[in-house]
């Protein structure tokens, strides 16, 4: 079987949607990195990265207006709206979600780095006693 470049002939949205999957990987391994190095000599990364993620998990649902603009149809929109103002309002909500996809990259990857941490205080030490 011969290999297949999985980049070749990809449309451009599968292109956007591979960059962000590697650059939510890069992160995920930065961020844990740092926290886990950090962790050892300062004992405040946790509050830092628990405001940090809090941050940005607010500012994303702030900025998407609460996602009341998610999946919304024309017809679910108030009559008192033109058809041009309902076209208007339904691609807001999609360009704001599209302008936003960039803090997932930060805010998923500081949510694993969070639960990795949580499996090595909890986890880890339980199932260490197991084998011991």
């Amino acid at each position: 079987m011969a290999f297949r470049n999985p980049w070749k002939n990809a449309s451009e949205r599968d292109r956007g949607q591979r960059k962000l999957l590697l650059i939510l990987l890069l992160n995920t391994v930065l961020f844990a990195t740092v926290y886990f190095t950090v962790a050892q000599y300062f004992a405040y990364i946790q509050i830092i990265y628990l405001g940090v993620a809090g941050a940005f998990a607010l500012g994303y649902v702030l900025y998407n207006r609460g996602f009341s603009r998610r999946r919304v149809t024309p017809e679910q929109l108030p009559d008192t709206m033109t058809a041009e103002e309902k076209a208007a309002w339904i691609e807001d909500g999609a360009k704001r979600f599209r302008k936003s996809r960039w803090v997932l990259t930060v805010l998923l990857p500081l949510i694993l780095t969070f639960l990795m941490d949580l499996v090595y205080l909890f986890v880890y030490p339980s199932v260490e006693k197991l084998f011991a």
